[in-house]
Formats: structure tokens, sequence, C-alpha cells
């Protein structure tokens, strides 16, 4: 299995009590099973190894409660993986017990692997546990986080005869590792002290340990260990020795998994090649781990940075792999710009709640707007720094001495700009903060929260927060479901030759203004016949009480030719009566095409309109639904969430 997302939407309270059900994602009874580049993501018992010889190579897996089990009889082998822990709990259980089963040879072994929490607030997770007395899981070169506490393993219950399992960690590292607790533990070896859980010990007792290079080498040689197993080895497709944790290779790691060649980019105006490699790229804020995490295991597939742009910088250009950008929840304050030879990114929170919709989770956050100075801290990203980068002010000041070089314009003021093609969001969090406040009053500054000047970018449950000017869709055609956008004036606007569909999203009115401002001039374009903005079973309301009735209008011509399309949309009292306005007295108002079709609310009244009229069956056809809309883009909006 190559490059695949698997998940398990049971969440921990689904029984009342966290941790209280176990919900696998994977489940693998089979020999000879191999994972390459996948994404397992459940709660507890994430990754169920049930029995027979499995491998698992640049995988993430993630859960809270006994993530990875297994057993008997299963020989499972983790190379260059990522373990999340996303609350207290395990990382693994294994199932052993030489007593019922003494030929059982089985073990969990993690060479080159992390195991970190999704977030500085999680609970412990210890390495492990044993299911039954003799389970053995060995870890070797592999980096331990800060949500390992000192004991490193923990007991199954108060019975368990803690000399008999097989808990292994050679040559280690990280702020959990048996070395950082060198000092506090009580043997002249490295074993981690594990405490009785019974109240009435009095004497600590010992469970994992580092072995010799000798005890761990016969585990780390891939046939020798799949030879332990009893399981018939004849005509074994696996691969040979682990490549050394610094190899950075990405050809084949053997019959029968498909080789990881370079793929031909495809020709333009088709969609992605479904065999093309994934890459990950994990965000990990500076509160989450300490500075060895972003930096030990950055080999392979997954990778990790300290910021989104950080990340971008490092996808590979030109559209070979699909590289997935997975960010830790936090605010991220920086201005992030995607070039246009990085394409095919998937931009996501690391960890969402499932069935929930993310928003929240990972804020991407910059104050810029037209007129104000820019600096060179202030251009350069700033999650580094953990603050708004360049000491900026709500006044547009800079708390710095240095020379400004030049001023933002609307379209270098965007806190996040898409310039690559095949980009999708989810889940995430926009936002200039620069606000009606700045300059002295509403609507005196352009600035941007998201540019797209691409093709076929799409925005899945994302929110987009700003004033004026909110949303830019400068060119290309742009795919918004379940998303929020706020603003006040010409707070979703574009063109010439832009297409934005939103489907099921809510449009919130912060103040007086316009709601939407596209910009389309057959004359001076006569190709831009395809531009338009479409809003699909979207709702339009105030943001709150405080914002009056009858202050904003669904839109304004920004070119002669603008198109807007509402189609069966809720539009609330904070529209005014006439619904649509002009851009100013020079206005020919009989050639922008406003158009409604079957909305409903206190502001979906037609009778005042003057500019905007009812869709004729023809128009909507031309522009609903979505798969019409962007007839000529193969695969899209297929390639969204």
């Amino acid at each position: 299995m190559v490059n695949i997302v698997i998940v398990n939407q049971s969440r921990p309270d689904c029984g009342g009590q966290s941790g209280q059900n176990q919900a696998v994602a994977l489940r693998t009874t089979g020999d000879k099973v191999q994972l390459h580049g996948c994404w397992i993501r459940g709660w507890q018992a994430t990754l169920y190894t049930h029995q027979g010889r499995q491998y698992f190579s640049r995988t993430v897996i993630e859960g809270s409660v006994d993530i990875i089990f297994g057993g008997p009889n299963v020989n499972a082998f983790f190379h260059k993986c990522s373990i999340l822990s996303k609350g207290r709990g395990t990382f693994t259980t294994h199932y052993r017990d030489l007593t019922t089963s003494p030929h059982d040879a089985g073990a969990f072994v993690f060479q080159c692997c992390a195991f970190t929490g999704t977030s500085s607030t999680n609970g412990p997770c210890y390495l492990g546990r044993p299911w039954r007395q003799d389970a053995r899981v060995i870890l070797a070169h592999c980096y331990i986080g800060q949500c390992v506490p000192q004991r490193g393993w923990d007991r199954w219950d108060g019975s368990t005869d803690i000399s008999r399992p097989t808990f292994w960690e050679f040559d280690c590292v990280g702020p959990g590792s048996i070395k950082a607790h060198s000092s506090i533990n009580q043997t002249s070896g490295q074993d981690r002290p594990v405490m009785m859980t019974s109240p009435s010990a009095k004497s600590p007792r010992f469970i994992g340990r580092e072995p010799a290079p000798a005890e761990v080498a016969p585990f780390l040689d891939l046939p020798s260990f799949f030879a332990l197993s009893r399981t018939d080895c004849s005509g074994s497709a696996f691969p040979g020795p682990a490549p050394p944790c610094s190899a950075n290779e990405d050809g084949p790691l053997g019959t029968p998994l498909p080789p990881l060649q370079e793929a031909s980019p495809p020709s333009q105006g088709t969609s992605p090649s479904p065999a093309a490699p994934t890459r990950l790229f994990l965000v990990v804020p500076a509160a989450a781990e300490d500075g060895n995490s972003a930096r030990y295991c950055t080999h392979g597939t997954v990778k990790r940075f300290r910021g989104v742009q950080e990340a971008i910088d490092a996808v590979e250009p030109g559209g070979k792999h699909t590289t997935v950008i997975a960010v830790f929840p936090g605010t991220y304050f920086e201005q992030v710009r995607i070039p246009s030879n990085k394409t095919r990114i998937l931009l996501r929170p690391a960890s969402v709640e499932e069935g929930s919709t993310g928003v929240g989770e990972v804020r991407i956050v910059f104050n810029a707007h037209t007129g104000k100075a820019k600096h060179d801290s202030s251009s350069s990203s700033g999650s580094a720094g953990g603050k708004i980068a360049g000491g900026e002010t709500c006044s547009g000041t800079i708390a710095t001495t240095a020379s400004a070089a030049a001023s933002y314009t609307t379209y270098t003021s965007a806190t996040f700009a898409v310039e690559a093609d095949h980009f999708t969001a989810e889940g995430i969090v926009f936002e200039n903060t620069a606000g009606p406040r700045c300059g002295g009053g509403s609507g005196q500054h352009q600035a941007v929260a998201v540019r797209v000047t691409a093709e076929r970018s799409a925005f899945h449950r994302c929110c987009f927060l700003g004033w004026q000017d909110t949303l830019y869709l400068h060119r290309g055609s742009t795919w918004f479901k379940d998303c929020r956008v706020e603003g006040s004036v010409d707070f979703i606007f574009g063109g010439p030759k832009a297409r934005g569909y939103w489907k099921g999203c809510e449009v919130v009115v912060r103040g007086k203004g316009w709601v939407t401002a596209h910009r389309r001039d057959l004359a001076q374009w006569p190709d831009d016949t395809d531009g338009a903005f479409v809003f699909d079973a979207c709702s339009i309301q105030a943001s709150d009480p405080s914002v009056p009735p009858s202050c904003a209008l669904l839109g304004r011509p920004w070119g002669p030719d603008a198109r807007v399309l509402l189609h069966g949309c809720s539009i609330g009292a904070v529209v005014k009566a006439e619904g649509w306005g002009a851009w100013n007295s020079a206005t020919d108002v009989s050639r922008p095409r406003f158009l409604e079709w079957e909305c409903t609310g206190p502001g979906a009244s037609l009778a005042h309109r003057v500019i905007g009229r009812q869709a004729t069956l023809q128009e909507v056809n031309q522009l609903v639904p979505e798969s019409t809309f962007f007839y000529d883009l193969p695969g899209f909006p297929a390639l969204t969430p």
C-alpha cells in the first residue's frame, strides 16, 4: 500500500470517557504486508498488526491509547516513521506470551522513527506496555520527544511481571530518551525507573533498558528479523537490510512495492497522476517540541519545520510529488507565499478531532495593508520569534529603526499568497489583522488575508478573516466548500480572468460596505468569457447584533462586465433592499450581470433591485453546478477533499 490516508473517525468521547473505545483504523492480518508513505489516523488502537510480517516505511501513525498494538506471532518493522500522540496513553502494546505460545518470535522494531506529541499540552504518553508478559518492543536510533515521561514504559496492571517484557532503546535521542534522563536514573547503566503503580509500593522497579549492540543487531537486519518468524519465508519479496538513518533514498523498497521514481509532470489542463508519490512535511511550533525534533529524522518522506513558509520553501519544484504540509495547532505570525513552481501542495492541520470543522486549530496571521511601509523583518516569517514580525502595531508603525524600502500594495499585503496550481487547504484560518482602526476609519486600507493567482485551487472548511479586501481571487479558478469569509468592504473581490465557486459557505458582513467586487471587462479582455463569482447554497449574514441592518450591498462592478450569481442562498437583513450598487456615477448599470436564483431570507426580495435581477434558467445552467462551471478543468474539483 502506497500513499494512502486511512482514518477511523470515532472520537475518544464516543463512549463517555477518553480512551474507552477501541477504534481501529487499519488491521493487518497477513504475511509480507508493506505500507509506504501512508498516514494512519485514529485515537485508541489505531494500528492493529494482528499477525504475520509487516513492514512500514515513512508512515505517520497517530492516536492516544495503544496507538500500535498486535500479536501474537507478529513481526512488525517500522522504518523512518513518525508516531504521534494526541493525548495521554501509550505508543505501543505488544502481545507475546511464551508460556502459551513457546515459538512466538514476534517483536515490534522501530528504526529511525520519531515518537512525539501533537501539542505541548498533551498528557504523558508511554513508549509501551506489555499486553502479555513476554512483549518485545525495540527502538533503535529513534527520537523520543518530551511527551514521553521519565519512566518511559508502563505496566499492563498490578499483576504484570516486569522482569519478562523486552523493552529496548538503542542509541536514541531526545528529551524523553534514556540518555536525557541518565542523571536521574538509579542504576549504573541506563535502565529506565518504573515506579510500582500500587500505592503501597515503596521501591522503584526497572523495565526498559539500552541493549548491547550485539543484542540489537539481529533485529535491525530485515532478512534476519523476518526469519525469526516461523512463517515460511520462501519467495519472500521483503526488502534487504534497512538503509542507515542518514540515507535519503527515493528508490524502491523492494518488490512488490512500486518504485518511487521521479514522475513526469502532467501536461497542462490535466489532473495530477494518482500514482505520484506523496511527501509529508510536519510544521511543529517551538512550543510543541524542543529544537532537536525538528532536525532529527528529516530524511525521506517525513520532514519537520518550524514555520509554514519554511516548509513551503523546502517543497521540491516542478510538481513531481504531492506534498502534504501538516501544521500542528497554533498561531503562526508570518507572511506566506507559495511560488508558482511549488505545485501540488495540500495544507492542513496535523491533528484535528474527527468530525469537527478544524477551524481555529491552525491560524496563519499577518498585519499588512496598502501604504504601510515594508521592513526587512516584517516581510519575512515571524513564526520563529513567536510574535508578529517587525513589532508591528495597529497604527502601522514599525518598532524598529532600520529604513523601510517600500510600501505594501493590495497585491503584496496578502497574509497568504497562492501562486502555484493545484493547491488545496483544509481547516486553516487565514487572517489579516489590519482592521478598520488602522487609518482612523472603516475601509481605509486594503488588507488581504488570502490572494490566489493560480489555477485549480481549493479551500475546504477554511476561514478568511479581514475587513477590506479579505479574499482576493487575482486570477485562475478557485473552489470553496464549507468556508467562512468575513469582512466589510469588497471583501470578496478579484479578476480579470478569475472564477470562484463557493459551496455551502458563510459570508459574514462586519460593517458597512460591499460583499463582492468582480472585475471583468470584455472590451479590454475579450477572452475573459468564463469569469464569474458563484455562491451556491451560501448564507450572507451580519457578524453580530452590533452590525446595523441594511448597511451592506451584495456587490459592485469593479469592471463593467462583472458577473456574480447567488444560487439558493440565504440573504440576511444586513443587505439593503436595492441589493447591488454601482462602482461610481459613470457606471453603465446595464452591463454587469448580478444574478439571483431562488434565494431566501429578509434581504432576498427582488422588488427594489436596480442592477441585480433574477437569473434565467440558461444562466443558471451555465454556472451551476460546479462541475459545469469548471467544465474545462479535468479532475477539478474532484481534487478537493
